[in-house]
């Protein structure tokens, strides 16, 4: 990450001609490699011509000139920089969680994978090395986007993430100790403390466990978590929620993010801004760290569900799920375990509500869990995307929604007719309903249906405008000038 600020002056000696263009697909923008872009991979500037690597999934970070703000910029102008980086290299320290260098990890369907045994993570092994990209957490925790197994030890470790603890010798980032003897931070102010986020390389160190001290550091330097971008340009960045702000503001790495009446969502709504969630945000760079929001995007759509719910719906550890309305919700890294559900589980029936996402093969995840009080299946509700209409009912997240009875809300929570709701509640749009529920139909009636969000997407440009774009490759391409040989 530290290269970026020494770019600006090698970019003058990357001007070797190419025989093509590749074109990467940054979560759908279009962006153009040419001759003369940049690139970096985990730290290290490649030479001239050389290819960009073919491993959809991996954080990229595309910037381009200043300039292009201002004068618009042109279609197809590759850009400047691309940098492809990981967030953790290294041995396995645990499975239950999974954790690399203490550091853990949440992996879901639309975690890219590759050359893991037998292709699954769960033949992956204490002692295992894995090389991970992703978005971090303020709690110690990586979102990962790729990970790829390495067949032989990683010689050289990536650790990032967020201090926890600053004692005399040591830090904690986590439940990883790391040494700090003889080691100069960089970038990192008068001194390390809590809550700063670092970039450490290491060697690697024989039988190393999960209580062993991380002791041979070779550099330690704190870095942002969003990259900084130009005030006045246009940004679209990729991150995980830090903390909130206000009603209209959240904490996004380094940013505070505003919003307001303006901003389009989709697969989600402000309600759904809450530390742990996974949002791409496109507007506009401010002063002092400032950022206004055009558009939010939730990498995957957002799920609430409140319910009653037994003691055996509740299983707690690190894999622990809660079952409600009969959807089995699973455990995430970046969780906000309110009461600790995931933790004690709980010794009464009781009322629980669960906020989270889906991946694309449909599993729960729980970005947030707490209890609501005694169970009551008279206040209970549902909410995530259209699957099916059938006027006066939807299907949600295997649910029926049986809207008769109940009153209309649009996004912005104002009263609307069926007519205006249903107009809208099509497949792939977000509905939530708040009323009574019958299990034995899989059924909530009457109460309120709310319109979360509509299908069509804000406004999300190909990067013509814009001077940084942080996000994930989905896929790579190459444009030749003259046809393909």
């Amino acid at each position: 990450m530290y290269l970026r600020s020494l770019l600006i002056t090698t970019l003058g000696a990357l001007a070797e001609p190419a025989l093509a263009d590749d074109v990467l697909d940054i979560q759908g923008r279009r962006i153009i490699v040419g001759p003369d872009t940049a690139l970096v991979v985990d730290d290290a500037l490649l030479p001239p011509g050389s290819p960009v690597p073919q491993k959809p999934g991996l954080r990229v970070e595309a910037r381009f000139a200043p300039a292009r703000a201002v004068a618009g910029g042109g279609a197809g102008e590759p850009a400047i920089t691309v940098i492809f980086s990981y967030a953790l290299k290294g041995p396995v320290t645990s499975i239950e969680p999974l954790r690399v260098l203490g550091q853990e990890i949440t992996v879901t369907a639309d975690t890219a994978t590759e050359g893991l045994p037998g292709g699954s993570i769960g033949n992956v092994a204490v002692g295992d090395h894995l090389d991970v990209s992703g978005y971090f957490d303020t709690n110690s925790s990586v979102l990962a986007s790729f990970l790829e197994f390495s067949p032989t030890p990683i010689a050289k470790w990536l650790l990032g993430g967020a201090i926890t603890a600053v004692n005399a010798d040591t830090i904690e980032l986590g439940p990883q100790i790391v040494s700090t003897v003889g080691v100069t931070p960089q970038d990192c102010g008068a001194a390390l403390a809590v809550g700063q986020f670092l970039e450490i390389r290491a060697d690697a160190i024989d039988g190393f466990g999960p209580d062993t001290v991380l002791d041979s550091v070779t550099d330690l330097r704190c870095v942002a978590t969003v990259p900084i971008g130009t005030p006045g340009s246009l940004g679209a960045l990729n991150g995980v929620v830090g903390t909130l702000l206000s009603d209209t503001s959240f904490q996004f790495g380094p940013y505070a993010v505003t919003f307001d009446e303006t901003t389009e969502f989709r697969y989600g709504s402000a309600d759904d801004i809450l530390p742990g969630a996974a949002l791409e945000v496109d507007g506009t760079f401010g002063d002092n760290l400032t950022f206004v929001a055009q558009g939010i995007q939730f990498d995957a759509p957002m799920i609430r569900i409140e319910g009653p719910a037994d003691v055996a719906d509740v299983v707690p550890g690190a894999d622990g799920t809660i079952t409600l309305l009969g959807n089995v919700v699973h455990r995430s890294a970046q969780v906000r375990d309110e009461d600790d559900l995931f933790v004690d589980g709980i010794a009464q029936p009781r009322q629980i509500e669960v906020r989270g996402y889906l991946d694309r093969l449909g599993n729960r995840y729980a970005t947030r869990a707490r209890t609501r009080g005694a169970p009551d299946p008279g206040d209970s509700r549902a909410g995530g995307p259209v699957e099916w209409v059938t006027r006066p009912v939807l299907g949600v997240l295997g649910l029926n929604l049986d809207t008769t009875g109940a009153l209309f809300e649009d996004p912005a929570e104002q009263p609307i007719t069926a007519d205006e709701f249903f107009l809208d509640a099509i497949p792939g749009a977000s509905v939530e309903q708040s009323g009574a529920w019958d299990a034995a139909t899989q059924t909530i009636t009457g109460g309120v249906a709310l319109l979360v969000a509509r299908v069509e997407p804000p406004p999300i440009p190909n990067g013509t405008d814009h001077t940084l774009i942080v996000g994930t490759m989905r896929s790579t391409d190459r444009v030749f000038a003259n046809g393909f040989d």
